[in-house]
């Protein structure tokens, strides 16, 4: 008799067990569900472009998309680089560089800024921007991250054009104001400024340095 009450006892326990794994696997299962529906919901493709970022001969891949569900419609950039397989393995995913279409802060309205576009060429990550203006930044990749290395920005202020360019390899910066109907300059920067180390990717946003 005690022999059968512990037999007992031991197949409550395993079923216990049984059931416990089931609940934590249950919700594993749930929350990685969830994360990869998050994920998913940048499903429209806004800008595309192809080209060798890390010098190996093969065709990379940079896009940025948007989420369709989430209400403020944040953008988010990815970079792809191809492997000798044939396939694409993501080596960068920011939704910070970029800001949303319609921001929290905003109370529903939209950021008044055009869409970033992003280009692949000569081997550089081109990112423009258009907010109070025209700007380029260009990226290098060297050591396994993307460092900035140009800078341009142009803005007309209905009086005055203002062109700004900063080479970060060379330190050279220049910034020049002139009224646009008689070409006379207002204002006129050059100078070096030596910034070290470069500015990476995975930390940048546009406008938030003084200098670019």
């Amino acid at each position: 008799m005690q022999k059968k009450c512990i037999t007992h006892q031991l197949q409550e326990y395993k079923m216990q067990k049984i059931i416990i794994l089931i609940i934590i696997l249950f919700a594993y299962v749930n929350v990685y569900s969830q994360s990869k529906n998050l994920n998913d919901n940048f499903n429209y493709l806004i800008r595309q472009s192809v080209g060798d970022l890390n010098k190996d001969g093969l065709l990379d891949k940079a896009i940025i998309s948007m989420d369709t569900v989430n209400r403020t419609r944040p953008l988010r950039l990815q970079i792809f680089f191809s492997q000798p397989n044939g396939m694409s393995k993501l080596f960068f995913s920011s939704t910070e560089i970029i800001e949303a279409m319609y921001p929290i802060e905003n109370n529903g309205e939209h950021n008044g800024n055009q869409i970033p576009d992003v280009y692949i060429e000569e081997g550089k990550l081109q990112l423009d921007f258009y907010i109070k203006g025209n700007s380029r930044y260009e990226f290098i990749f060297k050591n396994g991250k993307f460092e900035l290395t140009y800078f341009s920005y142009v803005n007309w202020d209905g009086v005055n054009i203002t062109e700004t360019e900063f080479n970060l390899l060379t330190g050279k910066y220049t910034k020049q104001s002139e009224i646009h109907e008689t070409s006379e300059i207002t204002l006129k920067i050059k100078k070096e400024v030596h910034i070290r180390p470069l500015p990476q990717l995975n930390s940048f946003k546009p406008f938030e340095n003084e200098l670019y």
